[in-house]
């Protein structure tokens, strides 16, 4: 009976904020998984047999982080997280809503106009395109231009 009166005491502070004995036990807690750690580790260099140091060191690793994980725990309780809040503010101004749906536009607009080459002529990539005649200073070099010795020809490309 005594077990629950103290329970039942240590219920009522917590729930009046009194957070004292969780931070006692988790700081118990800590140094207990903390002492484990070094002694598994310990243990582990001196046990005989590769899978038996593994199996030690792999406890003594687990304690480790439950070690951490209730440090974590004990900082949350001492040092909340702040809390913020934040109202939203919606300015619609000049707000542009558009309650068409996609049966509403025309299926014209919905096809894929990239591989077309005027309006509806899709484009061939592997067929041979007229030359522009735009710019006449690019044109080719006709043939009087061109080297009458083939033997000279390569030896100057070279």
């Amino acid at each position: 009976m005594e077990l629950v009166s103290e329970l039942g005491e240590q219920v009522s502070r917590t729930q009046k904020g009194d957070m004292s004995r969780a931070e006692e036990t988790l700081a118990a807690q800590a140094m207990v998984l903390d002492s484990l750690f070094n002694s598994l580790a310990v243990k582990a260099l001196q046990a005989p047999g590769l899978d038996m140091q593994a199996t030690v060191l792999k406890l003594a690793l687990q304690a480790q982080r439950q070690c951490c994980q209730t440090l974590d725990a004990l900082s949350a309780i001492k040092n909340p997280p702040a809390v913020t809040l934040v109202r939203q503010t919606n300015i619609g101004q000049a707000v542009q809503v558009n309650n068409r749906t996609t049966e509403d536009i025309p299926a014209a607009n919905l096809e894929n106009e990239l591989l077309e080459q005027e309006n509806g002529q899709r484009l061939d990539t592997r067929a041979q395109s007229a030359p522009i005649t735009n710019d006449s200073n690019l044109a080719t070099v006709e043939k009087r231009h061109r080297a009458k010795d083939k033997k000279r020809k390569s030896q100057v490309s070279a």
